[in-house]
């Protein structure tokens, strides 16, 4: 899976030189290479082209991770992911055909340089119409990539207020008709000064015709603004992430109660933040809202770099502490695309008592509560090698005056929840979950009758014949898959289905199926059966893509055909085990 590969890329090659890479810019290109030898640099470029062709959800987790990991690297790729973007939209056929092809594996790097267009006020740089093409004049006060983009897409106003979009030298060009592009020396920026940020002026340049990427009417800046003022979140929402993760770590070495629950409060929040981005992203949500989301999420990457800088102590005033560089990469990601209508928002989000944090209240009815856990007992099925359930009576209610047993079980036992520490070594434990994560509402599958092939995987096949029925799955929700396997629980065989070799065979989610309801923004999966994923399946795929994030992984559930398709509620009661890796879990169903 592309975001498997570049996190594990990104972990590995470049979350240790991060510090490097925001100020050398020879480790940057070699990091953005490393992207390239990947194939990840022009991720919605479609896949004719040699691209991946990735949806818009996909591409804003690549861009969290990149941010996540290396401001510098994601600030200069996304120039790059952004001419991709630009020459899709082209009509110009043969520039598409001697760039897209080249752009996903870095064989050819392009930068961009437009924001000056959206400027009020007289244009800063200005195009005239001659013959094969364009004259143009003027400054553009910021292009970033100097000596490491061997050229750029460049703007410039027509007399009619409209711009031209053309691709130009990315180095000082003089042309025969004594056109010319120069350029300032790399600014001293706070951060990210590794990507050699410039300005460029271009006097009397000539730009051909059959280097020109389109043309677009006046004011097309300003409606892109709007239709796309969500499109940067990504950036911070990942700052905000490097900023919780030294967060997260100072609290497991420092053990103090205090910053553990400052990492909670911000996560939470976090995830609302990105819940709220996500359902919005392509609805018909007004521009107001949308607006405030974004200074939510500027806000989120101040306050989680400030928090992370806190918890670092002095430590944090060295220009070399990973606080201090997460702390000027989310001001470069404070002023990024900013617009009149964002600096506004950011301000109010500033300066109001009640910052934008949409907690809706709500109001669960239920007639009925249903109990989705098992009985646990020390001879309920369990997975190979796992702690067996032992119970030990220390107080006898006739000798102690009262009853108390002693009871050890694994974490993964009975009915329970996964927590991405199982998978991740940065993953949050158990004991991280926020409360309001496990109050979440269901929807039920129901593949009992496919589940008589007990190797039989859901499909995004029966997703699609569930929507068509039942309508489409809702954001946030837990996807709960009923196989009916619930009724062999009192068959530690039966449960297993173990075959002569050792191999289990019991139903679960496919790979596809997972990733399909990811796109759906879901909260998490369970299943009746020993695992969400099949038993022929060692690699534990659905588990991984799900607990990528903090999300609910649930398994053996019991009790899922007494529940409707829609409209239940999930209470999941975990033991919050410090690092666990999961928790056996007391699971009900508030059912209308």
């Amino acid at each position: 899976m592309i975001l498997d590969t570049a996190k594990s890329y990104l972990l590995t090659e470049v979350a240790p030189l991060a510090n490097e890479i925001d100020t050398n810019p020879n480790i940057l290109l070699k990091a953005l290479k490393g992207l390239g030898n990947l194939g990840l640099l022009a991720l919605r470029v479609p896949q004719q082209w040699a691209g991946y062709g990735v949806s818009d959800v996909t591409f804003a987790s690549f861009q969290e991770l990149v941010a996540r990991y290396s401001g510098a690297l994601a600030f200069l790729q996304t120039q790059h992911q952004s001419a991709a973007g630009m020459l899709i939209q082209s009509r110009n056929f043969a520039l598409q055909q001697a760039y897209l092809p080249r752009m996903s594996k870095g064989d050819v790097l392009l930068g961009v340089g437009f924001s000056h267009i959206r400027r009020l006020g007289d244009p800063t740089t200005v195009a005239i119409p001659v013959a094969g093409g364009y004259q143009i004049d003027g400054f553009v006060p910021w292009v970033t990539g100097w000596n490491l983009f061997a050229e750029f897409i460049v703007a410039a106003t027509l007399p009619d207020g409209g711009a031209v979009f053309g691709i130009v030298p990315f180095v000082e060009t003089q042309q025969a008709t004594g056109g010319a592009i120069a350029f300032s020396t790399p600014m001293q920026l706070a951060a990210m000064r590794s990507t050699n940020t410039v300005s460029a002026t271009l006097t009397r340049f000539f730009l051909s015709s059959d280097r020109v990427v389109f043309i677009k009417p006046a004011g097309w800046i300003h409606a892109n603004d709007i239709k796309n003022v969500l499109r940067a979140t990504p950036l911070a929402i990942g700052c905000a992430m490097a900023g919780l993760d030294i967060v997260q770590a100072a609290a497991q070495a420092k053990s103090l109660a205090f910053i553990d629950e400052a990492f909670t409060a911000l996560d939470s929040e976090l995830r609302e933040c990105r819940d709220a981005i996500a359902q919005v992203q392509h609805s018909n949500t007004d521009f107001i809202q949308k607006v405030q989301l974004r200074a939510w999420a500027i806000d989120l990457a101040v306050r989680t770099a400030h928090a992370a800088v806190t918890v670092s102590s002095s430590s944090a005033n060295y220009t070399d502490h990973p606080a201090q560089r997460v702390y000027r990469e989310a001001l470069v990601f404070t002023v990024s695309g900013q617009t009149p209508a964002i600096m506004e928002a950011t301000l109010k989000q500033l300066t109001s008592p009640q910052r934008y944090y949409p907690k809706k209240s709500q109001n669960i009815t239920y007639s009925q509560v249903i109990h989705l856990s098992h009985v646990i007992h020390p001879n309920i099925p369990q997975w190979l090698g796992d702690p067996p359930v032992q119970f030990e009576t220390v107080a006898e209610l006739d000798n102690d005056g009262y009853y108390l047993r002693r009871f050890s079980l694994g974490e993964h036992t009975a009915t329970h929840i996964n927590a991405p520490k199982s998978f991740y070594a940065d993953g949050l434990g158990i004991d991280q979950y926020p409360a309001d994560l496990l109050v979440v509402p269901a929807v039920v599958l129901n593949i009992q009758a496919q589940a008589a092939n007990p190797d039989y995987t859901l499909s995004v096949a029966d997703i699609l014949a569930w929507e068509q029925q039942h309508g489409e799955i809702s954001p946030g929700c837990v996807v709960l898959l009923y196989t009916s396997w619930q009724n062999k629980w009192w068959d530690k065989a039966a449960f297993l289905n173990a075959d002569a070799s050792g191999n289990l065979h019991f139903p679960g989610f496919s790979s596809d199926a997972t990733q399909f309801l990811l796109q759906r923004q879901i909260a998490g999966v369970g299943i009746d059966t020993h695992g969400v994923d099949p038993g022929q399946d060692p690699s534990f795929a659905t588990n991984r893509l799900v607990l990528e994030k903090s999300r609910i992984v649930l398994e053996n559930l019991t009790n899922l055909d007494q529940l409707p398709v829609r409209g239940a509620t999930l209470v999941i009661g975990i033991l919050r085990l410090q690092d666990g890796s999961g928790s056996p879990a007391a699971v009900m169903a508030l059912v209308p």
